[in-house]
């Protein structure tokens, strides 16, 4: 995966997890994610990046100051990428820490795998 595509994931996946806009939030999903996108977590399946969107929407609902960093730059191999990340929620901070792996297809993520460090 040339550098360019792996800076755009990178920078874009965070804005779309930050982002509390549903409208822009949606625009930014659709220069990076399939529309059929799967993401995997280990109590669900989500597909379409409006099952994406939405849950997005219930973290906020959640806790409207929950901030997702990266924790160390993207690697990538072939069609895949890792990006470790933190989450940072409420008042006094919650820190959940974790790994997202992307399956990459025609320039855009198609799979994205979310693993949560346990706590």
């Amino acid at each position: 995966m040339d550098t360019q595509l792996l800076t755009k994931i990178q920078q874009t996946h965070l804005a779309v997890w930050n982002e509390k806009d549903r409208t822009t939030r949606d625009a930014l999903m659709q220069t990076i994610y399939a529309d059929d996108i799967k993401m995997y977590d280990k109590g669900f399946i989500l597909s379409g990046s409006a099952a994406v969107s939405d849950f997005i929407d219930t973290l906020f609902a959640g806790d409207a100051d929950f901030t997702f960093t990266l924790t160390k730059p993207m690697e990538s191999t072939q069609h895949g990428a890792r990006l470790y990340w933190e989450i940072r929620t409420g008042p006094q901070p919650n820190v959940l820490t974790g790994m997202d792996f992307f399956v990459v297809e025609k320039e855009k993520v198609a799979h994205l795998f979310v693993f949560m460090d346990a706590q």
